[in-house]
């Protein structure tokens, strides 16, 4: 009986100890993928920014206490009378996962809206949009398919694309691959740079590990990326066409980004006016418009002169911090200083960005300036879900394993110490 329990017990302590060994080693690799189920919800504080008031510059009514500026009156304020400045904005995102997913993938839903305080919905819309992506559960990375898509709805900011009515402008863009991460990190983050996919120049750029910090007293890995003046035009417009002809949605957006006004009311000294060919060749067709007008009318007009007609451009620049838990790549903290604003050309947007402080204290060619950090409430719950997650990966790849293989050791010991005994009874 002793020889067969002492066999029983160093079975089960071989047994264990395999366990053991084959848990870290096998086991939790595999164990290491995303869930079926994953639901999160981050947004910001209300946070002071700048925002260039579409609805009011297609109206040609400045905003706040830009009325009462010299500037501002008469037929023609500058597009600074229409840029709200502290104005509390708020930000939020709710991330869950749809179909198509499986053993292998799981594809996100991301739905990111940005709004203003001091509005009720839906007059309070800045700028939405709703991304899909399909994931590998198993890196964490976009699988190498056309699966990814984007759709876009923020109101109309030229009263050109909407015939001066203060609409909803929607565009989309078609599938497409998905390269660099946008809402998790590998499981197992790395302390070093991972490409990132920016929403709005739908591009990726690196975003670079700078060092570990600590939140709520555990480890975290901090990432930082700032993305360079970006003129967002032919960014979209690539993207919009890629499924054929532009949408009177697409057209919306596109006007968005490009606005043609008089110097003057960009607040331009005609000098400083960058394209002077093109400038000088407008103003000359302006000329001949107005000798042709005095003919007919036969008295000289008396409107102002504003300058060449100028067209400006949108460009984007961020700065982007993120801090992931590095065992589940999950982020658990984040913040984004957004910056956009209408420049001539790369050049004059270098000197905008350069000089940002001062765009902000005193905008003039803002469109949205905001520094979103997430809230009190988002941390707290991202760093929930990666504590959960880690505590499921350190029980698999360390406890219990160590469980196993004490319990197959004392097996084994036990096991031996019996069948030597037996063997000696038998003597």
């Amino acid at each position: 009986m002793k020889r067969i329990l002492s066999s029983v017990a160093i079975v089960l302590g071989v047994a264990l100890l395999v366990f053991a060994i084959a848990l870290p080693t096998y086991v939790v690799p595999k164990g290491k993928v995303l869930p079926l189920d994953l639901v999160s919800t981050t947004g910001t504080a209300k946070i002071p920014g700048n925002l260039l008031d579409s609805g009011a510059l297609a109206a040609g009514k400045p905003v706040g206490d830009n009325k009462d500026k010299p500037e501002c009156k008469g037929d023609n304020p500058q597009v600074k009378c229409f840029i709200n400045k502290g104005l509390e904005m708020q930000s939020q995102r709710f991330t869950t996962a749809q179909e198509p997913s499986g053993d292998d993938v799981v594809t996100l839903e991301a739905g990111q809206t940005l709004y203003r305080t001091d509005r009720e919905e839906p007059k309070n819309l800045i700028s939405a949009s709703i991304d899909h992506v399909t994931l590998d559960r198993k890196t964490q990375m976009p699988v190498p398919d056309p699966t990814s898509s984007i759709e876009l709805n923020a109101p109309a900011l030229d009263a050109a694309a909407n015939e001066g009515k203060d609409e909803e402008v929607e565009a989309s863009v078609a599938p497409f691959t998905r390269p660099g991460i946008t809402y998790q990190f590998p499981m197992g983050t790395d302390r070093k740079s991972y490409d990132y996919f920016d929403m709005q120049i739908l591009k990726t750029q690196p975003i670079d590990y700078v060092g570990e910090e600590e939140q709520d007293g555990k480890k975290v890995y901090r990432f930082e990326q700032t993305v360079p003046p970006t003129e967002l035009y032919p960014a979209l417009r690539e993207r919009l066409e890629a499924d054929g002809e532009l949408s009177k949605g697409d057209k919306g957006t596109l006007a968005a980004l490009r606005l043609k006004f008089p110097a003057k009311v960009w607040g331009i000294d005609p000098a400083d006016v960058k394209n002077e060919a093109k400038a000088d060749e407008e103003k000359a067709d302006e000329k001949k418009e107005d000798e042709k007008k005095e003919g007919e009318d036969g008295e000289k007009s008396e409107e102002e002169d504003l300058g060449p007609e100028v067209e400006l451009s949108r460009y984007y620049t961020v700065h982007r911090v993120l801090r992931v838990q590095p065992d589940t790549g999950v982020i658990v903290n984040g913040s984004e200083e957004v910056f956009q604003y209408y420049a001539q050309d790369d050049e004059e947007a270098q000197e905008i960005f350069d000089n940002k402080e001062e765009e902000i204290n005193n905008p003039t060619r803002t469109a949205v300036y905001f520094p979103g950090a997430w809230d009190d409430d988002s941390r707290a719950a991202q760093m929930e879900k990666a504590n959960e997650g880690s505590k499921k990966l350190k029980m698999l790849g360390t406890i219990l394993p160590w469980i196993l293989g004490a319990v197959g050791l004392i097996l084994l010991v036990i096991g031996w110490i019996a069948h030597r005994s037996a063997r000696l009874a038998s003597k």
